[in-house]
């Protein structure tokens, strides 16, 4: 069964995710994140939000507008991460960098 299926349209309508997990046979959440994370990458467009109210859909464009600022910016910070690791590790493993390259 698809994750997508199970949800309901405005984040008014979220289903926290201890709750789907349970509703929908999983035996963790982590599992039913795992699920989400396959429908996403396969197209299903599913928001969740961050203040913990849970999983839902949306055709609403703030919406959309809100959950894309908060990954964009979750992407960004991650990004930084890695890049201050990689130098971290460039540095005590004695590699050169190229600016701007990341093989990770």
């Amino acid at each position: 069964m698809k994750v997508h299926d199970s949800l309901r349209y405005g984040r008014e309508n979220a289903i926290p995710s201890k709750i789907l997990a349970k509703a929908l046979g999983f035996q963790s959440v982590r599992d039913l994140q795992k699920q989400i994370e396959r429908e996403r990458a396969a197209g299903a467009v599913i928001l969740c939000d961050s203040h913990g109210a849970g999983y839902y859909l949306s055709d609403d464009p703030a919406e959309l507008r809100r959950f894309t600022r908060t990954l964009n910016a979750r992407a960004k910070n991650t990004l930084k991460a890695a890049e201050s690791a990689q130098r971290a590790l460039d540095d005590i493993t004695g590699q050169e960098t190229m600016a701007g390259w990341y093989d990770g």
